[in-house]
């Protein structure tokens, strides 16, 4: 039977440097120990005749210039992104224009005992209601009543009749008369109304002008 109380219990006693009367007496013990010593000897020794690779730094600088001369690539990407979102953008905001500049003015009947309603066809009002019309900043709004011209309104211009909300974005005609309203609402005309209906109409026809018409019957 072989002792093995060396490696329980004998190796400990020689790392504290404290003497082992049994592996003095004990044949197994003694060639353990023997066999340790010569394995701690022997360690320091393992790899002593390899010298590695001499050219081993200068490797890792070339690595590290190599890594560094594909780093803009890096940046490019990025770089790449920001261009293509900044033209998008760009794209979208003036396709955005584009939608809104081809968005016709609102126009719409504002009642003190009914919420306001939309027009968008022929609609009936009462005397004192409102027409509220939202329009762009350059847009003029001729109001006919009868055929006959009765006020011409102007984008965030308070003028007779015609009262522009705070942001010059809309404006309010009093309907204070009974009769069939037409009202016009002109993209930057290039000229002022004649008076007549039918002769404006003409005339802007025939210069180009974009405009949007709406009949209010007032009773």
């Amino acid at each position: 039977m072989t002792c093995e109380r060396y490696w329980r219990e004998g190796i400990l006693l020689v790392e504290r440097g404290v003497g082992d009367p049994h592996r003095d007496g004990c044949a197994d013990c003694t060639r353990a120990h023997a066999s340790r010593r010569e394995l701690v000897e022997a360690l320091p020794l393992i790899g002593g005749s390899y010298t590695g690779d001499p050219r081993w730094q200068a490797n890792v600088w070339r690595r590290i210039d190599a890594e560094g001369a594909r780093e803009p690539w890096r940046w490019r990407w990025p770089l790449d992104g920001v261009l293509i979102v900044a033209c998008v953008f760009a794209l979208w905001i003036g396709l955005g224009r584009h939608r809104h500049a081809d968005v016709p003015p609102q126009f719409a009947i504002d009642r003190l005992d009914v919420a306001m309603r939309s027009i968008s066809g022929d609609a009936d009002a009462h005397v004192d209601d409102l027409l509220r019309v939202t329009l762009g900043a350059t847009t003029e709004v001729w109001i006919y009543r009868d055929g006959d011209l009765e006020l011409r309104c102007h984008a965030g211009q308070v003028s007779d009749g015609c009262e522009p909300s705070p942001d010059g974005k809309s404006l309010e005609v009093v309907l204070s008369t009974t009769g069939v309203y037409h009202a016009l609402a002109i993209d930057a005309p290039a000229a002022s109304p004649g008076g007549r209906l039918d002769d404006d109409r003409t005339a802007l026809a025939s210069a180009g002008a974009k405009s949007f018409e709406y009949k209010v019957t007032v009773r």
